[in-house]
């Protein structure tokens, strides 16, 4: 028996340097993916903004504060997207790259988020709302 096996681990062990480079891969994948999450949910969220102000009734300083709400709902909704490649990866590839599987995570979640805010547009359509 070589290796002690009450010694700490090796810091600097080459499997440590991948698992943190395979981790900042995802980090900033996800990060750029988030800039074009929230480009395309901006749209509804204008909507659903100007709609409720103006069909709804509800203030707009009010109104601001509920966007702002959703805004930040959404963004942690999206973190489900890098764990959810995280645990893909750990569990089922061994650490390696999901290829297109991260487009299609980062598609379900959009189109998750997408359908909330559809839901949301087609009750501030509905002649009741007005």
């Amino acid at each position: 028996m070589d290796e002690d096996p009450y010694a700490p681990p090796n810091a600097d062990a080459p499997d440590h340097a991948d698992r943190r480079s395979a981790l900042r891969e995802i980090v900033i994948a996800w990060e750029k993916l988030r800039l074009a999450y929230n480009a395309i949910l901006a749209l509804p969220g204008l909507l659903m903004l100007y709609l409720s102000v103006e069909r709804a009734g509800i203030l707009l300083v009010e109104g601001v504060f509920s966007a702002l709400f959703v805004a930040v709902g959404a963004n942690i909704a999206f973190l489900l997207g890098p764990v959810a490649e995280l645990y893909l990866r750990g569990l089922f590839c061994d650490g390696k790259p999901l290829g297109r599987g991260r487009l299609l995570i980062f598609g379900a979640g959009l189109l998750c988020s997408a359908g909330v805010f559809g839901v949301v547009l087609v009750g501030l359509l509905s002649p009741a709302a007005m």
